[in-house]
């Protein structure tokens, strides 16, 4: 079975897809000229991404973030094994208790011992404290150089105010630590699960650097020991044989990465993989059909994919305050965008039917969800309840911002002047291209042909997950929009809007720069009553989604899909906790 597979994967490759650049790439895995690494107690996971780190501190990705996963632990985490309520349990702290709504004790867990061998105390989790206190630049003495910069997910860890959250953390013994916060945060357990606040060693860890990817390695405490990275190659794992807990059944782990998708896709069906990772939908009915192979529906996702439409100031000039006149996208226009694109197409044809109409920011499976947003977003087709009537809405606002250049024609789809709409060139927007991103290929497509119907063109420039995670944190001008995906650093709405529309976050790409909106998450992040402030959320997502309305934050994002999530795995592998966060508790899997 397992050669009649091989040898069937080997004859398909060589006639379809040598010529598409990663034939040689999947022959080699197939056929057995990439030699794999021993099987015994191995477990094997289809990576598509590279990391973009190995320091938590400067980490704001998915595959960093499932990496690090496997090797540093927090104070607290969520049972990922308990879909879909997500508990927080303990981990290195046995347990907590509030002294006041902005003082917060922990119990830290006694006979842990880092990868180097070190005891973990008290003491090892202020000095990780301290130094995330340094890199999100608490004190201002921050001395930003190429090995000292701010931290990536510093927004986190301030108020939108731009306050920071914490104030000062105390040690009263070896094993008790204390946090006090400036102010109430709600939502601080859910925040103290992300892995910024994973506790490493201090005797391994630079203290005023990032850790080096090249030559550094990652030492926590968790159940593997991170052994290498290699870019475009692999991540490797080792069991760490002294984990407090109970240990792993895989001696090596390793995350093999194919950023192709095509060519990660082939190889799973080739069964090269235990665990396959990021499977376009396309691909799930030849999973499902395999009997070695094992597809879960985990439920709708917690992810949020948009596009992000850059709406700051040309060239990165001053931050624009308030108002949209010189939005480099303004309201208007990025309205005309969302509305001509083909929600339809992306739904039944890209995403081939495993996907649901996009929502806000807040997914529907997230407590905050605005429900009376549903008939008032651009995929409704709210003027008119067609596709057509959603492209002439589009062609109206086009014909009031740029009268000069459609003077004459008929905005009606279709119209008496296709060819004339056609022939439009009113602007060029830079689009970016992930990498082998098959669907991100494909949704460029489609914008090619239904920004055409409204005179705008684009130009496509292809980034690696690293160049895009930098051009959009130091040069997001580069890129008028770009498709993208935000899941939950915790579960609290709040981290779905505050990074994402807060302009001194380093992942709002689109530099919207709206007081009104920054109220309103200010206004979020002071209430500790989690009804009133999901309230806030709604008024948020409206102000942002509602088509029916103008503001300066309207339709900064477009939004895409909600996936149905499907993991896929070989069937003897046992143990996978499916999960709707994107993570991954390796230590946890075993095989048959």
């Amino acid at each position: 079975m397992e050669l009649e597979k091989k040898n069937l994967a080997i004859i398909i490759l060589s006639v379809v897809l040598v010529a598409s650049g990663v034939g040689n790439v999947i022959l080699a895995i197939t056929s057995g000229l990439i030699v794999e690494p021993d099987r015994r107690n191995t477990i094997i996971v289809g990576a598509g991404s590279n990391l973009a780190a190995i320091d938590p501190l400067d980490t704001w990705d998915v595959p960093s973030n499932v990496a690090e996963h496997q090797v540093a632990e927090g104070l607290v985490d969520y049972d990922y094994t308990d879909h879909p309520n997500y508990r927080i349990v303990p981990k290195l702290a046995e347990s907590w208790i509030w002294n006041g709504p902005q003082e917060i004790s922990f119990k830290i867990r006694e006979n842990v011992y880092f990868h180097d061998g070190n005891l973990l105390t008290a003491n090892d989790v202020k000095w990780n404290f301290d130094r995330l206190m340094y890199f999100i630049n608490w004190t201002g003495d921050l001395v930003a150089n190429d090995t000292s910069w701010e931290a990536f997910p510093s927004a986190l860890y301030f108020f939108s105010d731009g306050s920071p959250i914490l104030n000062r953390t105390e040690v009263s013994s070896d094993y008790n630590f204390t946090v006090y916060l400036n102010k109430p945060f709600g939502a601080f357990l859910d925040l103290m699960t992300f892995s910024a606040t994973y506790i490493l060693s201090p005797a391994s860890t630079p203290r005023y650097r990032y850790l080096d990817m090249t030559s550094e390695k990652i030492v926590g405490t968790g159940p593997f020991q991170f052994i290498r990275f290699k870019y475009d190659v692999d991540v490797r794992f080792e069991r760490w044989d002294r984990y407090w807990a109970t240990g792993p059944w895989a001696e090596l782990l390793v995350f093999k990465i194919l950023e192709d998708d095509t060519a990660r896709m082939t190889a799973g069906l080739a069964e090269q993989f235990d665990y396959i990772g990021g499977v376009p939908k396309s691909f799930i009915p030849s999973y499902i059909s395999d009997p070695d192979l094992h597809v879960q529906d985990v439920g709708e996702d917690l992810c949020y994919f948009y596009l992000e439409i850059y709406c700051g100031p040309p060239e990165g000039e001053s931050p624009i305050v308030g108002g949209q006149v010189n939005q480099k996208n303004p309201a208007e226009f990025r309205k005309a965008l969302a509305l001509v694109i083909n929600y339809t197409y992306i739904l039944e044809e890209i995403q081939n039917g495993y996907a649901f109409t996009g929502c806000p920011a807040v997914p529907r499976a997230m407590p905050g969800y605005n429900s009376s947003l549903e008939g008032k977003m651009a995929s409704d087709n709210p003027f008119g309840g067609t596709y057509e009537s959603s492209i002439k809405k589009a062609r109206e606002i086009m014909m009031s911002l740029y009268p000069t250049n459609t003077s004459g024609l008929d905005p009606n789809y279709p119209g008496t002047t296709e060819s004339g709409w056609s022939s439009l060139s009113i602007d060029t927007l830079e689009v970016n291209q992930h990498f082998g991103d098959l669907t991100n290929l494909r949704l460029n497509q489609l914008m090619t042909a239904n920004f055409d119907l409204i005179g705008i063109d684009i130009d496509i420039t292809t980034r690696t997950w690293g160049e895009y995670l930098d051009t959009g944190e130091h040069t997001p001008w580069e890129m008028d929009l770009g498709y993208i995906g935000w899941c939950p650093d915790y579960l609290d709405a709040f981290n779905m809007l505050d990074p994402l529309f807060n302009n001194l976050s380093g992942s709002c790409f689109s530099r919207i720069s709206d007081p009104d909106l920054i109220t309103m998450l200010e206004t979020a992040s002071a209430l500790t009553n989690s009804t009133e402030r999901q309230e806030v959320y709604m008024d948020i997502q409206s102000y942002i989604y509602d088509i029916t309305r103008t503001t300066p934050a309207s339709y900064t994002h477009i939004p895409g899909w909600v996936f149905l999530i499907q993991q896929v795995h070989k069937t003897d592998l046992k143990g996978v906790g499916y999960n709707v966060m994107a993570m991954l508790d390796c230590w946890n899997w075993y095989k048959e």
